[in-house]
């Protein structure tokens, strides 16, 4: 296991809808062990997060927004206009989360992944308005419609590259890669079930997408029990926490110097 530096740390924060309280658990070990993290990357959740974050607003507030009632009435029923739900940009609580308008204003670089549908390209934004950019990085389709943004149409990253390590190689940072939807092996059922053929196709590509992240990362970070987190619903996100923080703990604690 190599040595954590505390002075050269970059975050590759993966998708996970609701799980994204496993990310603020490790931000929350970062804070209290003094870990300065230099650069932040991430897809869906994982953008949301890391922008906040390098904006100053630390784990535990985030989860206190993440938790509030304020935040569930942001999302609105699209009346399935290119997606089921949309989301209220104008909102104050959206403002706390994400107080920083552009990503080159924050004193640390970010980069948002997301896919651009009319070039088929896959897009590390380390420019650009913040807001707009992190809501298409978690546009999962068909839930959320394409986000329109200097003539593209942007969708979830996750889709492409759900663990964006590339844009934090060959930067001298000790990377670290948290990985919300860990592998897990699926038996074949004998019945014909269109929705776990398709689960299963989707997550199969998923893993061959992100074992380049896994595999050139420095450190890789994630519980078998985070299974268990349901993917959209906000009822379990401090037991989520708590597992973050605890996972964290145990990988790190004796591996820092």
């Amino acid at each position: 296991m190599n040595k954590i530096s505390k002075d050269n740390f970059a975050l590759a924060l993966g998708g996970g809808a609701a799980r994204g309280a496993f990310h603020l658990g490790v931000l929350h070990f970062c804070e209290q062990h003094n870990i300065n993290i230099n650069a932040y990357s991430g897809s869906s959740i994982g953008s949301i997060i890391a922008s906040s974050h390098a904006s100053g607003v630390r784990a535990k507030e985030q989860l206190e927004i993440f938790t509030s009632k304020d935040l569930k009435k942001i999302f609105k029923f699209n009346y399935f206009r290119n997606g089921l739900f949309r989301i209220e940009q104008t909102s104050k609580i959206v403002e706390k989360l994400l107080p920083i308008k552009r990503l080159e204003e924050l004193k640390k670089p970010v980069y948002i992944c997301s896919y651009d549908l009319r070039e088929k390209k896959l897009h590390y934004f380390e420019k650009g308005d913040i807001l707009p950019l992190c809501l298409a990085s978690s546009a999962l389709i068909p839930l959320f419609r394409p986000i329109k943004y200097e003539n593209m149409s942007l969708i979830d990253g996750g889709f492409f590259d759900n663990i964006p390590i590339k844009p934090l190689e060959n930067k001298d940072y000790e990377i670290i890669t948290i990985d919300l939807l860990p592998k897990r092996e699926f038996t074949i059922s004998k019945k014909f079930n269109p929705i776990k053929i398709f689960k299963r196709n989707f997550l199969k590509t998923l893993y061959e997408n992100h074992s380049y992240s896994i595999k050139f990362s420095n450190h890789y970070l994630t519980s078998a029990h985070i299974r268990s987190f349901s993917l959209f619903t906000f009822k379990q996100l401090e037991d989520c926490f708590n597992l973050g923080f605890k996972e964290a703990q145990n990988h790190f604690l004796d591996i820092m110097k």
